[in-house]
């Protein structure tokens, strides 16, 4: 406290005297506590007069300590402007140690704002600068920022190396409680690249280590991604006793815990899981990860609990937020090409300028040559400086058609970027296809099984697999549900029409429209469901005025269009 006062009435004097060398030393102070106590820095550099703030050198240090202070006490800034003008201003100068913290709390501020491609430019260009940092501490920070960021595009080697760093700069340093977080990230690619057992040992160590010593929300987030690993290693027993463990009761409203808890009622056929799943989702799904999570949760769930359709909308967002997540990651090449980018044209400006300075050294040399030598000699100089004139634009004319070499590498990268979305469009169509001729290849094989017996071993052989085959889309439900989650996918969600707007129908009648609508003959469906062709004719027509009775014309058109067999 006597050194806060101490700081305080120094302030005081600065700001009444003006003096620019005691507003320096004022902020030299703060600097020697404010990653201990980042509250009363802030508190400080809130109580600096502006007018000391006209001063160039006085508004940078008090802005990069204030952007420190801030990020310090968790307070997300998210708008880069004064940062970026403070880097500018340290460009400029010899302390490459505040330009370094420049650099560093620029990336922090564009990654709060979402920005996370500049934020690795920014990191990068700090990491070129750690040669003159002495602070090991300082060096972690970066580093785990680094691997943050890597995770965030799915770049697990390149996460995993990142905090393999800022753990070995932390146990230099002497923190602690940094190499407990920064173990819990290394578990966390540890579990999501399925390494089971180390993953494991991790969190096991971490949970530990912050229950003891009172990092409670430490301790939580360990317990969490101990509970999901057992989850997905079907460890129910290990789970359960988590939750019910010292370590598991600090955390009763974490979401894989009401996850795990409501799935265990839905195993007991307990339909209160679903409201729990549900309060879930508004109260603590909050991140990609979480929604796919809760989506996976939702789909086993409504399925143990017989909800069909409830666990196919599940699974249809789950597959579509699987689609985000891939795409996410796909951005990864075009972060790493935007880096290479950067260091090619700032090497690019570095020889530009050099060029510069050579030209401009070589003319006033002829100027100079020119007062002292005759007209003849004069003349001659003359023509060997252009001469080196015209070697050196030469030059420059190389530099820059080899930036413009690089900037089409990127247009190229990015077309192929642009190429792989289409691809991923088209895609679609193509399994779309392929099921067609899967349905398509069985129509016909149970056609041929509907008109003929076996004739030789190897025609036995292809007979009793379509018989394995039929008998599954006879009477095995799972194999039935399957095809209908099939058909209603590639086919327009032609079955979840078809269930709306013709809700007064039988099972086996929804069965036969499914069958219709995959492309299957009557010869086919009287196979799967031991009816006469005869009958299946009648009941496809009977179902077909019924359609016809409908009063939305679109479903309609898109029902009779399905069940006809092509």
């Amino acid at each position: 406290m006597r050194k806060l006062f101490t700081i305080l009435i120094v302030t005081i004097t600065a700001i009444s005297c003006g003096k620019i060398k005691d507003a320096h030393n004022t902020l030299n102070d703060i600097e020697t506590f404010i990653n201990e106590r980042p509250d009363s820095a802030l508190t400080i550099l809130d109580s600096f007069d502006t007018s000391l703030l006209d001063n160039k050198s006085v508004w940078a240090h008090h802005s990069l300590l204030h952007a420190q202070a801030k990020d310090k006490c968790y307070i997300d800034d998210t708008n880069d402007s004064l940062m970026t003008q403070v880097v500018n201003y340290y460009e400029g100068k010899r302390d490459k140690e505040k330009l370094f913290k420049a650099y560093y709390y620029l990336g922090r501020i564009q990654y709060n704002a979402g920005d996370y491609i500049n934020s690795m430019l920014s990191y990068t260009k700090a990491d070129k600068l750690l040669d003159n940092i002495d602070d090991d501490f300082t060096k972690g920070l970066l580093y785990a920022q680094l691997g943050m960021l890597h995770m965030k595009y799915y770049d697990y080697p390149r996460s995993l190396e990142a905090y393999e760093v800022a753990l070995s700069y932390y146990k230099l340093s002497g923190r602690i409680a940094h190499q407990y977080y920064t173990l819990l990230n290394i578990g966390q690619i540890q579990l999501e690249d399925r390494n089971y057992k180390d993953a494991e040992r991790l969190f096991e160590e971490v949970m530990v280590w912050a229950y003891n010593n009172e990092y409670f929300n430490l301790c939580q987030e360990s317990v969490e991604f101990l509970i999901t690993l057992y989850d997905e290693t079907l460890q129910v027993e290990k789970c359960l006793n988590l939750i019910d463990s010292k370590y598991g009761i600090i955390c009763p409203e974490s979401l894989h815990v009401i996850q795990t808890h409501a799935f265990e009622l839905a195993k007991k056929g307990d339909r209160d899981a679903i409201h729990m799943i549900n309060q879930a989702k508004e109260s603590l799904v909050n991140t990609l990860a979480d929604s796919l999570s809760n989506y996976y949760y939702e789909y086993r769930i409504h399925k143990l609990l017989a909800n069909y359709q409830e666990a196919l909308y599940a699974q249809e967002e789950l597959f579509y937020l699987q689609d985000a997540k891939a795409i996410i990651s796909l951005q990864q090449p075009l972060l790493s090409a935007k880096n290479n980018y950067l260091q090619s044209e700032n090497k690019y400006i570095q020889l530009k300028i050099k060029s510069q300075k050579n030209k401009t050294y070589f003319i006033l040399m002829a100027i100079v040559l020119t007062a002292g030598l005759l007209y003849v000699d004069f003349r001659k100089k003359m023509i060997e400086k252009n001469l080196e004139i015209i070697k050196y634009i030469g030059i420059a004319k190389e530099l820059e058609d080899t930036l413009a070499h690089k900037r089409e590498e990127i247009d190229s990268m990015s077309l192929s970027m642009d190429k792989m979305d289409s691809n991923l469009k088209t895609c679609e169509g193509y399994i779309s296809e392929l099921f067609s001729r899967q349905y398509d290849l069985l129509n016909k094989l149970t056609s041929t099984y509907y008109e003929t017996h076996v004739c030789n071993k190897d025609m036995e052989a292809i007979y009793k697999q379509v018989s394995k085959e039929i008998e599954c889309l006879s009477s095995d439900k799972r194999s039935i549900f399957l095809l209908e989650q099939f058909v209603n996918r590639y086919k327009g969600n032609i079955m979840t029409i078809i269930r709306t707007n013709l809700n007064n129908l039988t099972e086996m009648e929804y069965r036969l429209l499914c069958y219709l609508c995959a492309g299957f003959s009557a010869k086919a469906i009287s196979i799967f469901t031991g009816d006469t062709t005869n009958n299946i004719y009648v009941k496809k027509s009977r179902l077909k005025e019924g359609i016809m009775k409908l009063q939305d014309d679109v479903a309609k058109q898109m029902i009779l269009e399905a069940i006809t067999v092509k």
